[in-house]
C-alpha cells in the first residue's frame, strides 16, 4: 500500500509540471484510472485493440474517456466508426502521460526489486525462431516485475523439467514423456516439402510421395529424430539421398533457396520465403502428417503468473490461425 501511495505521488508530480494539467488537477478530483484508460487507448491505437489487451469492454472504455473529457472540459479524441484522431489537447495529455507512466513504472520496479518473479521457459532450438513473436513483448510490457528466462535446448532432458523449467514448449512426442497434468495444445504446425524455384520445376504436379523418391534431401533434425518422417518414407517405399542434416533453420533456408535439395519441414519455418516466392511448396495430394506443439507447465507458487504468460501466448495463435 505504501509503495502504491509513493508511486502515485510521483505520477501526480509529473502531471503538475505543466500549467494546463496543474489547473485540471487542482480544480477537479479526477480518478487516476481515467488517465490510465486514455493512455492505453492511444497506446494501442484505438478502442478495439485497447479493449482486447486490457480485457475491458469497448463501451466501458468509451464511457471512461468521455468522463475524463467532461471533467477536463476538453475534447481529447475525435472518433467515428472508422477514424481515430487526437486533438491538440489529447496529444499534449498523452505525451505527459508517457512521462508520468514511465516514472511510475520505474518507481514500482524499484520498490518491487526484492519481489521480482522469474519464469524459466525451456524450448526446442528449432521452435525458438518464431514461437514467441509479439506475445513475449506484450507480456513483458504488461508485467514489468516478471523476469523471463528462455533456455534453448536440442535434446530435452526430462529431469530438468522438475529442477529448472517452469514451462516446456515442444513437439507432442517429447511432451508426452513428461509426467504432468498441466499440458495444453498451443497450435498445429503444417508440414510440407519445399524446394528452390529452379528445382521446383521438376515437381509441378505430384500425386504421390513416392514420386519424390531418390531425391536429394536436406533434412531438419526434429523430423529425422522423432521417427515420423522415417515411418512415412518407409510406408511409401521412399529412399532419399540425405545430403545433410541441419539443426539451424537459417542455414536450411539458404540450402533450399540454392536448389541443393528438397526439405521436409514445418511451413512456418519457410513462411517468409514462401510468401516472397524464393521457395516453392511441393504440394503432394497424399496426406502428410502434421506436428502438434504443446505447452507443459508446473503447478508451483508462480502458477498464476505462468498462466498469464500462457494465456497471452495462446491468444497470439488463436488470432493467427
Amino acid at each position: 500500500m505504501l509503495m502504491f501511495f509513493i508511486s502515485t505521488l510521483f505520477f501526480y508530480d509529473i502531471l503538475y509540471t505543466t500549467n494546463y494539467f496543474e489547473r485540471c488537477m487542482l480544480v477537479n478530483n479526477i480518478n487516476l484510472n481515467l488517465f490510465k484508460y486514455f493512455y492505453y487507448v492511444v497506446y494501442y491505437n484505438g478502442f478495439t485493440n485497447a479493449s482486447k489487451n486490457l480485457n475491458i469492454a469497448q463501451s466501458s472504455l468509451s464511457y471512461n474517456i468521455k468522463q475524463l473529457e467532461l471533467q477536463l472540459d476538453k475534447v481529447l479524441i475525435i472518433r467515428d466508426n472508422k477514424n481515430f484522431e487526437l486533438t491538440e489537447d489529447g496529444y499534449n495529455l498523452y505525451e505527459n502521460l508517457k512521462t508520468a507512466f514511465s516514472i511510475l513504472n520505474q518507481n514500482l520496479e524499484q520498490f518491487d526489486n526484492q519481489n521480482t518473479i522469474e519464469i524459466t521457459i525451456g524450448i526446442r532450438h528449432y521452435l525458438s525462431d518464431f514461437i514467441f513473436k509479439d506475445s513475449i513483448v506484450e507480456f513483458m510490457n504488461m508485467y514489468l516485475n516478471i523476469h523471463i528466462n528462455i533456455n534453448l535446448y536440442s535434446n530435452l532432458d526430462i529431469k530438468k523439467f522438475e529442477d529448472e523449467y517452469d514451462i516446456i514448449i515442444d513437439y507432442e512426442d517429447y511432451t508426452n514423456l513428461i509426467n504432468s497434468d498441466t499440458k495444453e495444445l498451443l497450435y498445429t504446425l503444417n508440414n510440407s516439402f519445399v524446394s528452390g524455384k529452379e528445382l521446383s520445376k521438376n515437381y509441378e504436379s505430384v500425386k504421390s510421395i513416392k514420386e519424390l523418391g531418390n531425391t536429394r534431401l536436406i533434412s531438419m533434425c526434429p523430423n529425422k529424430k522423432n521417427g515420423k518422417f522415417q515411418k512415412m518414407c518407409f510406408e511409401n517405399g521412399i529412399l532419399f539421398e540425405n545430403i545433410i542434416s541441419v539443426n539451424d533453420s537459417i542455414l536450411s533456408k539458404e540450402l533450399v533457396k540454392n536448389n541443393l535439395g528438397l526439405c521436409f519441414a514445418n511451413k512456418e519455418f519457410f513462411k517468409e520465403e514462401l510468401a516472397s516466392g524464393e521457395v516453392k511448396e511441393i504440394k503432394v495430394k497424399e496426406e502428410i502428417f502434421n506436428d502438434n506443439i504443446y505447452i507443459v507447465y508446473k503447478k508451483c507458487k508462480n502458477i498464476n503468473n505462468i498462466i498469464k504468460f500462457i494465456k497471452i501466448l495462446k491468444k497470439q495463435y488463436e488470432e493467427e490461425f
